[in-house]
């Protein structure tokens, strides 16, 4: 299953004094199997992009295509969509409203007009997935949990819909750093079972953790595509765009500035220990000298 995006603009209020065109003919093909990270300064267009790929956003001008179908062309069931590619909000704890954990879970299946047994073992499966495999917490109010509990029980209201592609706006925002951590692995793992994710992050150093590519929007358009290595090879174009690079990529920089000789490529912290430890050898051979 892929997405692909054909010269899609979108303009907000058009025709208005206040009009604003967010994206401007951005095309872009989301594949199967993808860990795809949305990068870009603030205001660039990652997250009017990121609504568009599950049809919450209709393009100005330009198509949205799921499998090739055009999803907003008449008589496409726009539910189909929201079957197959879930979109969560950034602090999507705050569009919680059910007393129930399980309620809250069981809210887009029950919509779905799905048997209550399988509505039933869908919570059960999601909230399995987030980590929140306690039986009690399903009858909580979801009110009641910490914020990083809350989070997993919005994304588990997500996932409840078993969609094949995941879009997350920023999902590790606000979080404490060992709920940060919990929520990034929790996506990974996601990932690895096979679902393909779009993430919209500020944070290079989780770009280069997880992501298969990336892609960075600037002034709404597609300024950069590729693979974490390729991207952050530009590290003076990306500071010219107001982002940064991975820190271990300023580490690499600094060694080489120093003349030490540190492979460019260097943006993962094992790559970093690999080529310190290399260098560490090389300095202990020559001492040995």
């Amino acid at each position: 299953m892929q997405v692909t995006l054909e010269h899609v603009t979108h303009t907000y209020q058009p025709g208005s004094p206040f009009q604003s065109t967010a994206i401007e003919d951005v095309n872009l093909t989301i594949r199967e199997g993808e860990f795809l990270a949305l990068i870009g300064h603030t205001g660039s267009g990652k997250s009017t992009l990121a609504q568009h790929i599950n049809g919450l956003l209709a393009p100005t001008s330009g198509r949205v295509l799921l499998d090739g179908q055009d999803i907003h062309q008449k008589g496409y069931d726009k539910r189909e969509v929201r079957r197959k590619v879930g979109l969560v909000f950034q602090y999507p704890e705050h569009q919680l409203f059910e007393e129930t954990v399980a309620k809250d879970v069981a809210f887009g299946p029950k919509n779905l007009g799905l048997p209550e047994a399988e509505i039933a073992e869908r919570v059960q499966e999601a909230l399995n997935k987030v980590g929140l495999k306690d039986k009690d917490i399903a009858e909580k109010s979801p009110f009641e949990l910490s914020g990083g509990q809350m989070r997993r029980v919005a994304i588990a209201g997500v996932l409840a819909m078993r969609p094949r592609i995941l879009v997350l706006d920023e999902p590790a925002a606000g979080l404490d750093p060992q709920s940060r951590e919990e929520m990034l692995q929790l996506i990974y793992g996601l990932h690895q079972q096979g679902a393909t994710v779009v993430m919209v992050s500020h944070s290079m150093d989780d770009v280069a953790r997880f992501a298969t590519r990336a892609v960075v929007m600037e002034h709404g358009t597609i300024a950069m595509d590729g693979t974490p290595e390729e991207i952050f090879r530009h590290a003076e174009r990306l500071e010219q765009m107001g982002l940064d690079v991975p820190s271990v990529c300023k580490l690499g920089i600094r060694l080489r500035e120093m003349g030490l000789p540190c492979p460019e490529d260097i943006f993962r912290e094992e790559q970093a220990m690999e080529a310190l430890l290399a260098l560490w050898k090389e300095g202990k051979a020559h001492g040995a000298e």
